[in-house]
């Protein structure tokens, strides 16, 4: 999970709940929910962000492509 951005506070409470046995089994699958819509969130953001770069990118390749026509 570590890898996926969860944090090392969340994951010792994970660990911490996981440990106090099947009695928390439901604060465990609510822990792993809200870390879920944090990691979809985070990837939606960088989706908007990857969007403005390749719009960013193609105005420098069409600048670029305008400049080339000149020169010849």
């Amino acid at each position: 999970m570590r890898s996926a951005g969860v944090s090392v506070e969340t994951l010792v409470e994970y660990v911490s709940l996981f440990h106090q046995g099947t009695d928390t089994i439901q604060a465990r699958k609510k822990l792993l929910l809200e870390q879920r819509e944090q990691i979809v969130s985070r990837i939606e953001e960088l989706n908007n962000v990857l969007a403005r770069l390749d719009w960013k990118l193609d105005g420098y390749e069409e600048r670029m492509l305008h400049y080339e026509e000149k020169l010849k």
